[in-house]
């Protein structure tokens, strides 16, 4: 029987009462991030940017880690002038090829969870928007997100 790579994604939740607020979802997911980056981007020395926050939640005497909602009706994707926020196997993902860098995206994100990361390459200053991708590759070849693997407490979960 043939599984659909769309029943294989798993969606982030969190249990801010098992939370340390260790930062550890941060460190795997910006390890990640830097172990895909070309060798011109380690050249040009792009920041690595964790997709996932760790934030003191308002109102509470809590660490919680915020990252993308993959919003059924993502204003960020339905903002983008560039077309580079697109829906993969129900996650909302950037192409860093096609965005512009303009920060719209960023300004519509009801969550606050997408960044701007500026870089130089070849002279020229490169700005691109950041965010969860769910960690796609790996979950298409059957691997956990990162952030997943890496918190201590179970505090970030997976659910369909």
């Amino acid at each position: 029987m043939k599984v659909s790579i769309e029943s294989k994604v798993k969606f982030l939740a969190t249990n801010p009462d098992l939370c340390l607020g260790c930062r550890s979802c941060e460190l795997a997911c910006g390890a990640g991030k830097a172990a895909k980056y070309t060798p011109e981007e380690r050249n040009s020395k792009r920041p690595i940017v964790p997709s996932i926050i760790v934030t003191q939640a308002q109102g509470l005497n809590k660490k919680i880690p915020a990252y993308c909602r993959h919003c059924e009706n993502s204003f960020c994707l339905q903002l983008c002038p560039a077309k580079a926020i697109t829906r993969e196997h129900g996650a909302v993902k950037i192409n860093d090829d096609k965005c512009t860098g303009c920060g719209i995206c960023e300004q519509g994100c009801p969550y606050g969870v997408i960044t701007m990361t500026s870089y130089k390459v070849n002279e020229r200053t490169k700005t691109l928007a950041n965010k969860c991708d769910l960690c796609l590759d790996r979950q298409i070849n059957d691997r956990t997100p990162l952030c997943y693997t890496a918190c201590p407490t179970k505090a970030i979960t997976l659910h369909s």
